[in-house]
């Protein structure tokens, strides 16, 4: 028996959906590939001094002996850690954390939990600014692709028929 009759006889070829993605399904995913894109693309990571102010974004990027110190806490392969700076001393910075980003590419949300990282556990320490050149590409390009998109489907083109009434047929035939 093959696979086609035992579909028939077991009903799965009627049950089966159709590998089409709808139109509104697609458009969703573009929209949150965008997002994704905007949220980005509008920020820089610009290294700091040492005395940041509290309520400053940063990124910490830690050492080795951070990833193993702080791996019970975070978790073991932890590249960075973003959030919230708290307050900061001479030998560490509290932060509360928004997320945690790993070796192997995958990151960790987080709450705002506070946790206390040593400045010995922290190799690099960058603010996450606006950045208004960014901003103005990504809304530059999104209004262009949209205006791309208008126009290929006549959006905003002459929908009335000519006004010019049709020429007869041409004399001498």
């Amino acid at each position: 028996m093959n696979f086609s009759e035992f579909s028939r006889q077991s009903g799965r070829a009627e049950m089966a959906r159709p590998a089409t993605v709808s139109k509104r399904r697609f458009a969703g995913c573009c929209m949150m590939a965008f997002l994704i894109g905007v949220a980005s693309g509008c920020y820089t990571y610009a290294p700091i001094p040492s005395a940041a102010a509290p309520g400053t974004e940063l990124v910490l990027g830690l050492n080795d002996q951070g990833r193993v110190t702080l791996g019970q806490s975070v978790g073991p392969a932890a590249q960075s850690i973003e959030g919230t700076l708290k307050s900061n001393s001479d030998s560490a910075f509290v932060v509360a954390v928004s997320s945690v980003t790993y070796f192997n590419g995958g990151s960790n949300k987080w709450s705002g939990e506070p946790l206390t990282i040593g400045r010995s556990l922290v190799n690099d320490v960058k603010e996450r600014q606006f950045s208004r050149s960014r901003t103005f590409l990504v809304v530059a390009g999104a209004a262009g692709a949209l205006l791309a998109f208008a126009f290929s489907r006549s959006l905003f083109g002459n929908q009335s028929p000519d006004r010019q009434p049709n020429p007869g047929p041409p004399d001498g035939q």
